[in-house]
């Protein structure tokens, strides 16, 4: 079995003050790369951070981030890339997505001379243009959510487990489904979320132990334990053993104010990290082999199945909406909202358009600022507990640099007037369907997932109302060719249209 360790480092978290910075980098990402430095060639490890992250880890400690990068090139450690600011992708348009992950793509290049291609879903939140929008930025594999997968697509499984509450912030507290620990899709990565495209998910039932092993909660028995029930009998394939916050390792994190309300003691060193982290990668080593987050995306045979998820579904057995309703979130996310409205009907069709060769650096400064500001950690924690007003600060500072920006749009383009908009020209019975819904090819209808397969319904209906002759006659046997893919999946008790 293969073991992947995902180590998730975000320095605009949540009660992460400047002047705790440097004790964070040391006191938890360095004993990480220690540590597995130490343990040699086969401790494999995942190092996830963001754009933000790596930028100030080469300002505070570049010592540290040569390490990392030495440990990169040698192939001992896999970088995972995550978007700019840590914003909950669900809850942003695919646009502001895309330029939070590319943004972040830069910083790689600048500080560690390449782009990752494995990439950090923030929250493991979902809408369908997550995965296009992480590919455009040069992606090729995603961390998913498996109980969000099987919430949505095994009936039984979600009777037990679903949460019909969007408004609870954590699901931990529902029962859990009896599962097998066999599960395929615990073991085995997905192909094509988007084309080119793969994955490999996560689960609550595995990676929560990592936090608890080094809070004190549980022992390395119980926490190795886990691992073993959840590799399953056959023990084939691969499995994510850890996918949580690199700061738990060596600090305290955000655990003392998130169990007890105790604000003094966030991201507090622990001196006994180093010992438990050697301890852990020694019992992972002696169950199984570590491996590299491609590696298992890659060398594991995948599922047959399409990766389906619906909107706003997150980790935790809750939703997007959690993060973006808090009291701050509520708050700030008008005001985003309104900056970006102004800038796509005022200035962006001049410098992303007519103007792009002159005005593309300023407009790159305006969605910068814009997607920081919709860092999560200033939106974090919902009440009872209240947001670190650091964070809320940051937030308010990006808003206040954005609005800036676009004063210096006004001013830049100043006499220029907007390009006339494009003419649809299209009858109003065309076949056309009307919306991009999928980069797949609409005809291999096993690799459509059900989002897709129900728009490829609705676009072969469409064509078939408006065309005649054998061209009608091909689009029939679309719909019908749809409806025997929903009987293949066990879709069986409708009645098929008699057409």
């Amino acid at each position: 079995m293969k073991y992947v360790a995902i180590y998730h480092a975000n320095l605009n978290y949540a009660f992460l003050e400047p002047h705790k910075y440097e004790q964070v980098i040391r006191a938890s990402y360095e004993v990480i790369l220690d540590g597995h430095l130490a343990a040699g060639p086969r401790a494999k490890f995942v190092f996830e951070a963001s754009g933000f992250t790596i930028d100030v880890m080469a300002e505070k400690c570049p010592d540290v981030l040569a390490k990392l990068k030495a440990m990169i090139d040698s192939g001992q450690c896999e970088f995972m890339g995550a978007p700019y600011a840590h914003p909950v992708l669900a809850n942003v348009p695919e646009e502001d997505a895309y330029w939070s992950c590319e943004f972040s793509q830069r910083a790689y290049e600048k500080h560690l001379g390449m782009r990752a291609e494995s990439w950090w879903n923030p929250e493991c939140t979902w809408m369908q243009y997550v995965p296009r929008a992480v590919r455009k930025a040069g992606a090729k594999y995603l961390t998913l959510d498996f109980e969000s997968y099987m919430n949505c697509n095994d009936k039984e499984y979600a009777w037990v487990e679903r949460n019909r509450a969007t408004d609870i912030y954590w699901g931990g507290h529902m029962p859990w489904f009896d599962l097998d620990p066999d599960c395929k899709f615990l073991h085995r990565p997905f192909r094509d979320l988007a084309p080119g495209l793969h994955g490999f998910c996560r689960s609550d039932r595995l990676v929560g132990k990592y936090v608890g092993y080094f809070m004190g909660k549980i022992s390395l028995e119980d926490y190795l334990a886990n691992v073993v029930h959840w590799s399953g009998k056959e023990k084939k394939g691969a499995t994510i053993v850890i996918a949580d916050d690199a700061e738990y390792c060596g600090t305290t994190g955000y655990f003392y104010v998130k169990y007890y309300r105790d604000y003094s003691r966030s991201f507090s060193v622990n001196a006994d990290a180093r010992e438990k982290l050697d301890a852990l990668i020694a019992g992972l080593l002696s169950i199984g082999e570590l491996a590299t987050f491609k590696e298992a995306c890659e060398e594991v045979e995948p599922v047959e199945e399409p990766f389906f998820v619906e909107d706003r579904y997150a980790w935790h057995r809750t939703y997007s909406d959690c993060w973006g309703g808090t009291p701050e979130a509520k708050r700030f996310d008008p005001m985003v909202a309104e900056l970006r409205r102004a800038y796509k009907e005022k200035y962006q069709p001049i410098v992303e358009g007519s103007h792009r060769e002159r005005f593309l650096p300023l407009a790159e400064k305006f969605w910068f600022h814009c997607t920081n500001a919709a860092n999560s950690d200033g939106r974090w924690p919902p009440p009872p507990a209240e947001p670190c007003e650091f964070n809320r600060q940051w937030v308010i500072n990006e808003i206040n640099t954005t609005r800036a920006v676009l004063a210096e749009l006004a001013e830049a383009t100043k006499g220029i007037p907007l390009p006339a908009p494009e003419v649809n020209d299209q009858p109003a019975d065309t076949p056309a369907y009307g919306l991009h819904f999928t980069d797949k090819d609409v005809n291999d209808l096993p690799k459509l997932n059900f989002y897709e397969l129900q728009h490829a319904l609705y676009a072969a209906w469409r064509a078939f109302d408006h065309t005649q002759g054998s061209e009608k006659e091909m689009n029939r046997l679309r719909v019908l060719a749809i409806y025997n893919e929903y009987r293949r999946r066990g879709i069986t008790k409708f009645i098929t249209p008699k057409i």
